[in-house]
C-alpha cells in the first residue's frame, strides 16, 4: 500500500456535468479609469487544449478529450488590461453576453482608448500593476465544504491570455495547479476536522496554505483540494513537504524530498498519506497553552523576542474561535509579525501554541518571557494560568520569565523540562503576588542551573516549599534573594539544600519571610563552599530561635552581615553559633534590632577564647545594635572588647548602640569606641 503518491496529471478539458457558476460579485481591485470614449465592444472568449475549467473542478474527468467539458455561466466576468509600446494603458471589467452554456462566448465592456495589444485574465479580481501591467493572482480563503467537494476551487482557478492583438480570437490557459490530498488512517482522537494546513519549504523560504473544512463527517479519511500558484509552492532540493489537519489536535504528516519538487501551471498533483509506513506516520504537533485575561487593552503579545527567527513552523490558536494564525520557520521576528493580536472584546481566553517540530530535543519556539519580551500590552498583567509545560525555547535562561506576573495563580509540573539547557532562573517568578504554591519538582530536569537568585522573590501569596525542591539541581551556585518577601511561608522543608553542594552564596534568601517560625536543624550542613550569609534571615520577625550548630559545616563563610538582623520575635542565641566559620570578618548588623533577643556570651567561640579573631580585620560596626532592649531578662554579651586584634583593623561602630544585657554598663571601658549599651539598671 502505498503511503505517499504523487500524480502529476495534465488538466484537459473536464468540465463535471453539474457546471457552476464563477462568482458575479467580484470587484476591481486598484481600477484604472478608462479616459477614452465610452464605447461598448464586444470580445470573444473560448478555452485551450491544457485549460480545465475556470468555474469547477471535476476530478474524475482529468484527461477527459470531452469538447463540451467547459462552458460559460450567467454572470462570468474578465478582467482586460490593454498596452501600447509596453505601457499599461487601461483596464477594464468585461461581462458575459452571450453563449451562456456554451464552450465559447461574447463578453461587452468599454474599449480602451490606445490600446493595441491586450491580457485577458480570469478571475476579474486579478492585480495588475502599474505601470508595466503585471498580473498579480494570489489564492483567496478556501473553504472545502464536504468530503471530496471541489466547488471551492471556481473562484481559485487563474486563466490568463497576453498579448492578444485579435479580441475575437482569445484563448485562455490555466496558469494555476490543483493539490489534491488523499489521506486516511487519520487518528480518532483529532475531533471534528476544521482545516488542512498545507506547508512547503521552497528556495524563498517556508511556504503555507489553508484550507478550512467544514460538514465533514469522517474525520479518518479526507479527500481535499487546493488550488495555487505552481511556482510559489515549489519544493527546494531537500525540503519538507508537510501536511498539517487541524482538528481538537493538530496532526502532521511530513517528509523530505530529496530532488525537490518543481510544480508547473496546469496541472493537478496528488500527495496521497495512508500512515502505514514507518517514515510517514501522522505525529501529533508539540503544543503549549496558557490563559490570559484581556482587559479594556484588547491586544496581546506572544511573548516572543522580536529579533532572531522562527525556528519552525508555529500555529497560534488565540482562544476566541478565530482561524489559526500561522507564522512560517525562518520568519524574522519583529514587531510587525504574526504573534501579535486584538480581541473583539474582554474576557479569558486559552492560547494554544503549535510547533511543527516534533522533537522536544531541538528548539520548537522562540525564547520566550511575559515581563520584556513584547510588554506594550501589559503582557504580564493578563497571564492568569500556565495551563501546559513550556515547548524547547532553545533558551539557556529563564530571567525575568514571569516577572510582575501578578495574576498568575498556577503554574504546571514539569514547566521547563523541555529545557535542559537552561542556566539561570534569576527572577523568574519574581513578584508573582498571587502565585500560592510550587509544584512538586518543578526544577528536576534542569540540571545544569546555576542561579535561583530572587527566584521567588515578592511571591507574598507563597504559602510553602516543596521538600527536595532543588534536589537535582547539583550546580547551582547562587540563591540570593531566593524566597525574599515570602511572607507566608511558615516553614523551611528539612535537607532543602542538601544536594547543592556548589552553592557559594544565601544573601537575604530568606529576608522578610514574616511568617517563618523555625530553620531546620542542619539546614546548611552540604553547603561547605558558602561565603555569604548578608542578610540570610534578615526581618524574619516570627523566628523564635537557631538551631544549634546551624553553620559549623560552613568553615568558607566570609560574611554574615544582617543575617538575623529585625528578628524581633528571637528568644535566644547558641552557645558557639559562629565557632567553625574561622573565616569570617564581617558581622555588621547581624542582630541588631533583634529586641527580645538573650545574648549568649560565648557566640563566637565556645570557650570564649579571646583570641578568636587575632590578626583579622573585623567589622563589628552595629553588630549587636538595640539587641535585647525589649528583654526584661537579658543574657551576656559576648566581650569583644577584651579580644585580641593582633595588630588588625576592626570597625566598631555602635556595635552594642542601645544594647542591653547583664555585662554591659553605660560605664565600662568600651563605651567610646563600641557605642554606648542601654541603660537599663
Amino acid at each position: 500500500m502505498k503511503t505517499w503518491k504523487w500524480v502529476n496529471t495534465l488538466l484537459m478539458c473536464t468540465l463535471a456535468s453539474t457546471i457552476i457558476s464563477c462568482s458575479g460579485n467580484e470587484e476591481l481591485t486598484d481600477e484604472i479609469t478608462n479616459t477614452g470614449k465610452d464605447e461598448l465592444i464586444t470580445i470573444t472568449v473560448g478555452t485551450g487544449a491544457n485549460t480545465n475549467t475556470r468555474v469547477s473542478y471535476d476530478d474524475d474527468k482529468v484527461g477527459s478529450s470531452n469538447e463540451d467539458a467547459l462552458k460559460w455561466e450567467e454572470g462570468d466576468k474578465l478582467l482586460v488590461a490593454g498596452y501600447a509600446d509596453g505601457t499599461l494603458k487601461g483596464k477594464e471589467i468585461y461581462v458575459i453576453s452571450e453563449g451562456v452554456g456554451k464552450t465559447k462566448a461574447s463578453f461587452t465592456g468599454t474599449a480602451i482608448e490606445g490600446a493595441t495589444t491586450y491580457s485577458v485574465y480570469y478571475p476579474s479580481s486579478i492585480t495588475v500593476d502599474e505601470p508595466t501591467g503585471g498580473a498579480t493572482f494570489s489564492p483567496s480563503a478556501q473553504t472545502q465544504n464536504g468530503n471530496n467537494n471541489t466547488v471551492h476551487l471556481r473562484d481559485n482557478i487563474f486563466l490568463q491570455a497576453t498579448n492578444v492583438t485579435d479580441l475575437n480570437d482569445i484563448t485562455l490557459e490555466m496558469k494555476s495547479s490543483i493539490m489534491k490530498f488523499e489521506l486516511s488512517n487519520i487518528p480518532t482522537d483529532i475531533g471534528s476536522l476544521k482545516s488542512l494546513i498545507w506547508i512547503v519549504e521552497t528556495d524563498n523560504g517556508s511556504k503555507n496554505m489553508v484550507l478550512n473544512l467544514s460538514s465533514i463527517a469522517d474525520n479518518q479519511t479526507l479527500t481535499a483540494y487546493l488550488s495555487f500558484i505552481s511556482e510559489e509552492m515549489s519544493v527546494k532540493a531537500n525540503g519538507k513537504f508537510t501536511v498539517i489537519l487541524q482538528g481538537d489536535k493538530l496532526y502532521k504528516a511530513e517528509r523530505e524530498i530529496i530532488s525537490g519538487k518543481k510544480y508547473e501551471a496546469g496541472n493537478r498533483y496528488t500527495a496521497e498519506i495512508d500512515n502505514s509506513s514507518e517514515t510517514m506516520q501522522w505525529e501529533e504537533l508539540a503544543n503549549m497553552s496558557f490563559t490570559v485575561k484581556v482587559d479594556e487593552n484588547l491586544g496581546f503579545n506572544i511573548p516572543f523576542p522580536t529579533s532572531g527567527e522562527t525556528p519552525a513552523n508555529i500555529m497560534v490558536d488565540w482562544g476566541d474561535g478565530s482561524a489559526l494564525t500561522i507564522v512560517n520557520k525562518g520568519t524574522t521576528l519583529s514587531d510587525g509579525d504574526g504573534f501579535n493580536y486584538e480581541y473583539a472584546e474582554t474576557g479569558e481566553y486559552a492560547i494554544a501554541i503549535y510547533s511543527d517540530q516534533v522533537d522536544e530535543t531541538e528548539q520548537q519556539i522562540p525564547k520566550i518571557n511575559f515581563r520584556y519580551n513584547r510588554n506594550k500590552n501589559n503582557n504580564c498583567k493578563k497571564l492568569v494560568l500556565i495551563n501546559t509545560p513550556f515547548l524547547n525555547t532553545g533558551t539557556e535562561d529563564f530571567n525575568s520569565c514571569f516577572c510582575q506576573c501578578s495574576n498568575l495563580i498556577s503554574i504546571p509540573e514539569e514547566l521547563f523540562d523541555k529545557n535542559i539547557e537552561v542556566t539561570s532562573f534569576e527572577s523568574c517568578f519574581m513578584s508573582c503576588s498571587t502565585l500560592e504554591s510550587i509544584p512538586t519538582g518543578l526544577f528536576d530536569k534542569n540540571i545544569e542551573v546555576t542561579s535561583f537568585e530572587s527566584c521567588f522573590q515578592d511571591c507574598s501569596k507563597l504559602e510553602s516549599i516543596p521538600t527536595g525542591l532543588f534536589d537535582k539541581n547539583i550546580n547551582v551556585t547562587n540563591f540570593n534573594y531566593c524566597f525574599q518577601s515570602c511572607e507566608k511561608i511558615s516553614n523551611i522543608p528539612t535537607g532543602l539544600f542538601d544536594r547543592n553542594t556548589k552553592v557559594t552564596d544565601f544573601e537575604y534568601c530568606f529576608e522578610v519571610c514574616s511568617n517563618l517560625t523555625s530553620i531546620p536543624t542542619r539546614l546548611f550542613d552540604k553547603n561547605i563552599n558558602v561565603t555569604s550569609f548578608f542578610g540570610c534571615f534578615q526581618k524574619c520577625s516570627t523566628l523564635e530561635s537557631i538551631p544549634k550548630g546551624l553553620f559549623d559545616k560552613n568553615i568558607e563563610v566570609e560574611v554574615f552581615r544582617g543575617c538575623f538582623s529585625d528578628c524581633t520575635n528571637l528568644k535566644e542565641v547558641p552557645e558557639g553559633l559562629f565557632n567553625n566559620n574561622k573565616k569570617a570578618t564581617n558581622f555588621m548588623s547581624c542582630f541588631s534590632f533583634c529586641s527580645n533577643v538573650t545574648l549568649n556570651k560565648n557566640i563566637f567561640s565556645n570557650e570564649g577564647n579571646t583570641d578568636r579573631f587575632s590578626g583579622m580585620n573585623m567589622l563589628f560596626n552595629y553588630c549587636f545594635q538595640n539587641a535585647g532592649e525589649q528583654n526584661e531578662n537579658p543574657g551576656e554579651a559576648p566581650e569583644l572588647w577584651k579580644y585580641e586584634r593582633g595588630g588588625s583593623t576592626w570597625n566598631t561602630t555602635g556595635c552594642f548602640y542601645n544594647a542591653k544585657a547583664t555585662n554591659l554598663t553605660s560605664n565600662n571601658e568600651y563605651n567610646t569606641e563600641w557605642g554606648t549599651p542601654l541603660n537599663w539598671n
